[in-house]
């Protein structure tokens, strides 16, 4: 999630310390326990859809985190999860790493396995951290890494165009660069490591699904004071599941580990299992 100065700090801390007061929060001990990954359907009505791809099975990790705020067993659990679903392709959307560019060897240890063919975008930490190191991990387990470009990948005899957009929070999202080439009339699957890229995917004006992450779907998920924190703080309207702009489908992944505080508030880990559909002309 975002990096907060001292007075956006001051006013999530104040919010949530009300949410304590008032009883909202559970107790620390508690909502810190680890938990396993939720394993989350969601279907894609995709106008355009080459008729090949009508039952395509995408499964997301996103924000995996590992680190000392993550345990090892969640993050298998969530590969092992994506594997069950018998996915086509598996997309990764940003935030491998947290702190320290000693996480890259848990990285290598530990994000290995992936069935399908996978492709990836990094996120805000990867790039805070070390984004060639955690390009290279991620290529180190044959997953393919997108920046502000795109791919063809022909799954079940037909070629799916998937986008990569870089991380909105550190400047590198470049949508047009992305975008650049892509052939008219088709509708891309794209990654965007941060949900507000969409705002910029809506201009484009032509259908697609957008899956990111980035928000923890709140990570403590407080009826009406998360949503106001994350709007009027950290100017982040999207926070978890599915949004519509325009002709852009997006999808907000709760993710999976943490980089902060170890704990988790009605904001459980997901694993998005999607399968995409191909909507009939009007």
């Amino acid at each position: 999630m975002d990096r907060f100065g001292r007075r956006q700090f001051l006013k999530g801390a104040a919010l949530l310390g009300a949410a304590g007061a008032a009883g909202l929060v559970p107790a620390a001990s508690s909502a810190a326990e680890p938990r396993l990954p939720d394993t989350d359907p969601v279907t894609f009505e995709v106008p355009g859809l080459d008729p090949a791809h009508d039952g395509l099975r995408i499964a997301q990790l996103s924000d995996l985190h590992v680190g000392p705020r993550t345990p090892s067993a969640t993050v298998r659990a969530a590969i092992e999860d994506a594997n069950a679903f018998a996915p086509d392709l598996v997309v990764l959307t940003g935030d491998y790493l947290s702190h320290s560019r000693r996480e890259l060897a848990a990285m290598r240890d530990l994000l290995g396995g992936l069935v399908a063919p996978t492709i990836a975008v990094l996120g805000n930490h990867d790039v805070w951290v070390d984004p060639d190191g955690a390009a290279g991990a991620l290529k180190g387990h044959g997953y393919e890494v997108l920046e502000n470009g795109w791919t063809s990948i022909r799954l079940r005899g037909a070629p799916l165009h998937v986008v990569g957009v870089g991380d909105h929070l550190t400047r590198r999202d470049d949508v047009q660069r992305a975008v650049k080439g892509l052939p008219a009339g088709a509708a891309p699957l794209v990654l965007a490591h941060g949900p507000r890229t969409a705002d910029k995917l809506r201009h484009l004006e032509r259908p697609m699904v957008c899956l990111s992450g980035h928000t923890h779907g709140g990570q403590i998920n407080i009826p009406i004071l998360t949503p106001l924190f994350l709007a009027s703080v950290a100017r982040e309207p999207y926070v978890r599941g599915r949004y519509q702009l325009g002709a852009v489908q997006l999808y907000v992944n709760r993710g999976i580990g943490m980089s902060g505080i170890r704990v988790r508030v009605n904001a459980s880990p997901e694993v998005t299992l999607a399968t995409l559909r191909r909507a009939e002309p009007a």
